[in-house]
């Protein structure tokens, strides 16, 4: 059985999920109970286990092998084995990335034939929810049994699509260390620990991904709906762009395809409402760990008399080289 791993400094750890959950109390422990070397070095040795007799083994046969620590997954540091080159965190890009989009219609309003306008609610729901949430809102809360009138216009976006982009892909090996926040061309993010801008931070593109979202729209009013469309399709030239925290990329947002569901013929009774839908694609990326180096602050080269280490007898200088007032 998996020991209990300490995971929040400074509280009780309750009990774990995976200790909840496995039934087979003959499962191997946690992987992250001993973590694969890093970078997967063997020493020189392999042992695939060939002659090795596993007939009645059913476990145990087989293990991760993500030995870049860039890819382990994790959202939080280990505080029993520390990483110190690599800072690991919950970026709540994806999150963002829904935020932003749905910002992006947070300032469409229609105009009355006054010419005052009337900013248009958008909620974060499907179809049905959004419909649901209109028509609940029509019947009042007494016994007086009076139905308002459906208040239109309104807005509802969703993600319905969230797929990864190989064709945007770069290796996270390509660091950026953030150049272009100096004028100098020096790392541009830095902290102090012991001397002055000694510890470096980089920062990979990271994982891109395309996440797909529906525009609903619902008026009353043919005029109203071209108001609505023409405020969202002048957002996209041919893009609309959008900003996501711990992402230092650009995200653009492309369309689609725009449809008009509105109902031909809603019958004598049915009231008619102009509907129609807006596909967009938000191409972001998922942010990769954060790379921490230590600067270097100092130099010693050592001149011998010979390249053979073995012959060699004498040091004929020694060169030492500090940086004073050192700035990266």
């Amino acid at each position: 059985m998996a020991k209990n791993r300490l995971v929040n400094l400074g509280s009780q750890n309750k009990k774990s999920l995976a200790d909840a959950c496995a039934q087979d109390k003959s499962l191997p422990g946690s992987i992250m109970d001993n973590p694969p070397d890093v970078f997967c070095d063997d020493n020189g040795t392999r042992d695939d286990g060939w002659l090795t007799d596993i007939s009645n083994k059913k476990v145990g046969i087989g293990e991760q092998r993500l030995c870049d620590p860039m890819q382990t997954g994790q959202i939080v540091n280990d505080v029993e084995k520390p990483n110190r080159n690599v800072v690991y965190r919950y970026s709540k890009a994806i999150r963002g990335c829904d935020e932003a989009v749905m910002d992006l219609f947070r300032n469409i309003v229609v105009l009355d034939e006054d010419g005052k306008a009337h900013p248009v609610p958008i909620i974060w729901a499907t179809q049905e929810k959004a419909v649901a949430a209109v028509l609940q809102q029509n019947v009042r809360k007494d016994n007086s049994l009076v139905v308002d009138r459906i208040r239109l216009p309104m807005l509802a976006i969703y993600s319905n699509s969230f797929d990864f982009n190989q064709d945007r892909y770069i290796y996270h090996r390509a660091t950026d260390y953030l150049r272009s926040l100096r004028t100098d061309d020096k790392p541009g993010f830095t902290v102090n620990e012991k001397y002055e801008r000694d510890t470096v931070f980089g920062i990979s593109r990271g994982i891109p991904v395309d996440v797909g979202y529906t525009l609903y729209g619902w008026t009353l009013y043919v005029e109203d709906m071209n108001q609505l469309l023409e405020q969202i399709l002048t957002k996209f030239s041919p893009m609309a762009y959008i900003r996501v925290r711990g992402v230092a990329w650009e995200t653009g947002v492309k369309i689609d395809s725009i449809a008009n569901n509105a109902e031909i013929e809603p019958g004598d009774e049915n009231i008619r409402v102009i509907k129609f839908e807006v596909n967009m694609t938000a191409e972001t990326y998922i942010p990769q760990p954060i790379r921490r180096n230590k600067a270097v602050l100092k130099t010693k080269i050592d001149i011998y008399d010979n390249l053979n280490v073995e012959e060699i007898s004498e040091s004929i200088d020694r060169l030492e080289v500090a940086v004073d007032d050192w700035t990266p």
